[in-house]
């Protein structure tokens, strides 16, 4: 299971849902902010939570290489 294709499914299921406060024209602009305000947050939750994957998968990345660098002196 790739945490990564299931954490952007979930940003497109998300953006389908502000996509559906917008464009409902009975809702007036103080009910679609109050709608939007914890699908915006959630967003920035799981790009946040994108990013530190990725900067850990770059961490362990270099840490294997500098291992292979350091292995092939000894």
């Amino acid at each position: 299971m790739d945490i990564d294709a299931c954490l952007k499914g979930y940003l497109e299921a998300l953006e389908k849902e502000v996509m559906r406060i917008l464009s409902d024209p009975k809702t007036d602009k103080k009910t679609k902010n109050l709608a939007m305000k914890p699908l915006t947050s959630k967003k920035k939750i799981i790009l946040n939570t994108i990013d530190a994957l990725e900067l850990v998968d770059r961490v362990h990345e270099e840490e294997m290489a500098k291992a292979r660098l350091s292995g092939i002196g000894d």
